[in-house]
């Protein structure tokens, strides 16, 4: 009973990271094009977003590889 609780919040945090994970991907993309050789823009992230988004990557690669279930 208890694996299976653990298993399911641990679904929930894969499907929250890959949110993240399009979230930052989608304001990147927008920054990109939104940019022109005139008025360059950068997409700025700060330190507390980039470490979850950095964490966020890494528990999806290690889910791709190792699976989600414990």
């Amino acid at each position: 009973m208890y694996m299976d609780v653990l298993n399911k919040i641990l679904l929930i945090v894969l499907f929250m990271s890959s949110l993240n994970v399009v979230r930052h991907g989608y304001y990147f993309i927008q920054a990109w094009f939104s940019s022109s050789d005139d008025n360059p823009q950068k997409y700025r992230i700060n330190n507390s977003s980039l470490w979850i988004l950095s964490m966020s990557l890494a528990y999806i690669l290690t889910s791709i590889f190792n699976g989600v279930y414990l």
